[in-house]
């Protein structure tokens, strides 16, 4: 990691630097309802996966590359959509993510972006999966 990873004093909160030394789910989930991956503009990545029980997040992994910002965005979203229901999960929004960990300087706002978009494929593959095992089901 460069020097640029790292916040200088006073740019973050108490609460990012919270989630930046006790990180939570990370890793990822054995046998997921679904999964996602995506790729921000700065080239750190994120891989989500879910388990889905009636409709709603029963527990969600996140394994992210790249910076501190890409961490702490990333649990933090964990932990805002673990719990919601699908539709209340794609709901999620970048700002939530950034006002969850006390805010977050304007140069780092991309990777609360990048793990609410990581959820959204996450969702989006799970409904793949039901609708084509649904499908399947039906013929």
């Amino acid at each position: 990691m460069s020097e640029g990873d790292f916040p200088r004093p006073g740019e973050v909160g108490e609460q990012f630097l919270r989630i930046a030394r006790y990180p939570k789910n990370i890793g990822a989930l054995d046998h997921p309802s679904a999964q996602g991956a995506a790729v921000g503009k700065c080239g750190d990545s994120l891989e989500v996966s879910l388990r889905i029980e009636s409709g709603a997040i029963a527990d969600i992994k996140v394994f992210p590359h790249g910076c501190l910002y890409t961490l702490v965005c990333a649990s933090a979203m964990s932990e805002l959509a673990k719990g919601r229901d699908l539709d209340h999960a794609l709901e999620l929004e970048p700002h939530e993510v950034a006002e969850a960990l006390g805010g977050l300087p304007e140069d780092h706002l991309h990777c609360a972006r990048l793990a609410v978009n990581t959820l959204g494929e996450a969702i989006a593959d799970y409904y793949r999966r039901t609708s084509l095992s649904g499908s399947s089901g039906s013929a």
